[in-house]
């Protein structure tokens, strides 16, 4: 069995090939594009954007002698993954490995929001000692806009912290966690939301899920968190919102387009808290991504099924 990975990386190629003697592995530097005469059963990918090299790799074996049938992306997002070019085979990507960090950083965002820091910290005397209005984040309400992995860990340590959960997910459920509130649409979801988490991924279906509108229900001075997709939010309605005080903040580690021009506005706006796309960073993340790829190919070569897979309809 021949499988192809596009980088450099000792340990994840001991890895894969302990797993069986039957691999070839194959090596490829980065960005370089995949000779034709490679014919790979399986292909890791990054799948980022505008991977031509991908792109080009996959029409050239849309015929029926190729060998490709399951290709795993080493990321959590797939959006920018040329899905037309797919066919029928297996989908899968890392999904769950950034999870965790990214949640610790949502819960960063809302603790430093309502203690507001780093500005009530001091570098010289301060009018008063002893005097500050900070908020609570005990018995405020928490709004998740998805439920995946990085929803039910935020969820986990909002709880934890005493905040109030609501969650809007694409899949209903005939239970939910303790202490969690199931709501049905999105007016329900943001109506009395302190803090709005966006996890849900960039589909046909959220694509300015957040706009006028939608705003137009968030309480009056609600903080957004988006660790999801730039595409989740209407940039023009988010700096109306911000500017006439329907939201009172926020946290964006993710926009579009990456990475935003020099002059773009929310690099100024003094309600916007940005961050370079780097909520899911953690020490080993690599090692991290490539665990469910390692996982898969197990279970590939013992009949299991894939954890991991992409819905090729829904494209997530």
């Amino acid at each position: 069995m021949q499988i192809v990975i596009p980088f450099q990386s000792p340990e994840l190629e001991s890895q894969i090939q302990q797993l069986s003697p039957s691999i070839e592995l194959i090596v490829l530097p980065p960005n370089e594009a995949i000779p034709a005469t490679v014919n790979p059963e399986v292909l890791l990918t990054l799948g980022v954007e505008e991977n031509q090299q991908l792109a080009a790799f996959l029409s050239a074996k849309s015929n029926d002698s190729s060998a490709l049938k399951w290709l795993h992306v080493l990321g959590t997002g797939v959006d920018y993954f040329p899905f037309d070019l797919v066919g029928d085979r297996l989908l899968t990507c890392s999904r769950g490995a950034h999870s965790l960090p990214i949640a610790e950083w949502v819960m960063a965002m809302i603790l430093t929001a309502d203690k507001n820091l780093p500005a009530a910290w001091v570098s010289q005397p301060p009018e008063q000692w002893h005097s500050a209005e900070l908020a609570q984040t005990s018995g405020k309400t928490l709004a998740l806009l998805g439920f995946g992995s990085i929803g039910r860990l935020v969820a986990e340590r909002a709880l934890a912290f005493g905040m109030q959960v609501k969650v809007l997910a694409r899949r209903p459920r005939s239970e939910w966690p303790k202490g969690i509130k199931a709501v049905s649409d999105l007016r329900a979801l943001l109506s009395d939301a302190d803090h709005i988490v966006l996890a849900a991924p960039a589909t046909a279906a959220t694509h300015h899920i957040i706009n006028q509108a939608s705003l137009a229900n968030c309480q009056q001075g609600a903080h957004l968190i988006n660790v999801a997709r730039g595409s989740l939010i209407d940039q023009p309605a988010l700096r109306e919102a911000l500017d006439n005080g329907q939201l009172g903040l926020a946290s964006l580690d993710v926009v579009d387009p990456e990475p935003l021009p020099a002059e773009h506005w929310l690099y100024q706006h003094e309600s916007v808290r940005l961050s370079p796309h780097i909520s899911w960073s953690a020490p080993q993340i690599l090692q991290r991504l490539a665990l469910p790829f390692v996982e898969n190919i197990r279970a590939y070569l013992d009949g299991r099924p894939l954890q991991g897979l992409v819905d090729l309809e829904q494209r997530y």
